[in-house]
């Protein structure tokens, strides 16, 4: 009698899972060249051929585990400007933006895989770019602008939005350091939502300043959704 179909694909799920996982920790401690698709194979338990079949082939299996892990992690579009107050759109951007530091360690070997493609670069960083960084960035820019009354933006707004990115991406590059010096402050998903949250008004107030610095006054910005003045 044949296993019911069911059965076999939960057994093919967990496969294929195992190799995911497998192949994350070692492309992140090894680089895609110095890594075989046998080191990979061993370290899930499972076949040499079963990297064939799910991933068809070692540039399949790290193209995976490159972009996998996470799943649907990723932001979303940004909403144009004036769909919501500003204040709710940074505290949404942020709270997008941090959403794959709840993920611990599977989070830390996908940064880890990440600095190392940016040194040992495949192509798939600079996909990543043009796919998901570059879309979120022109997004924003695109918010600042209306902020400004801009038909174009210019490179203050320019400078202006990659800071406040990096006050997210902080935490991405510096998580170890956190861990080492202040944990709590990135422990737990309740204790992330506060910092994404901190971050928001950290621009909010950002963008009041680049107001100041242009002549125009600081513009008046509504309260957070969470109660609480930038």
């Amino acid at each position: 009698m044949n296993p019911p179909a069911v059965a076999a694909r939960s057994d093919g799920a967990q496969a294929r899972d195992r190799l995911l996982k497998a192949a994350l920790r070692l492309f992140a401690e090894r680089g895609f060249e110095r890594t075989s698709i046998r080191d990979i194979a061993r370290a899930a338990d499972a076949n040499v051929s079963a990297v064939g079949y799910y991933f068809g082939d070692k540039a399949g299996l790290y193209r995976a585990a490159f972009f996998e892990p996470l799943g649907d992690q990723c932001p979303g579009p940004i909403p144009e400007a004036g769909c919501v107050p500003l204040s709710v759109l940074m505290e949404g951007f942020f709270r997008q933006l941090l959403q794959p530091l709840k993920q611990g360690d599977t989070f830390h070997q996908v940064m880890r895989l990440h600095f190392r493609e940016m040194l040992e670069p495949t192509g798939l960083w600079t996909e990543m770019i043009e796919n998901e960084l570059r879309p979120q960035h022109e997004g924003l820019l695109r918010v600042l602008a209306t902020e400004f009354g801009l038909e174009q933006p210019d490179v203050e707004l320019q400078r202006l939005t990659f800071a406040i990115v990096g006050l997210g991406i902080h935490f991405f590059v510096a998580q170890d350091i956190v861990q080492a010096i202040a944990p709590e402050v990135m422990d737990g998903a309740a204790a992330i939502d506060v910092l994404a949250d901190r971050l928001a008004q950290g621009s909010l107030a950002m963008i009041e300043a680049e107001h100041r610095r242009r002549g125009g006054g600081a513009a008046a910005v509504p309260a957070t959704s969470s109660g609480t003045t930038p």
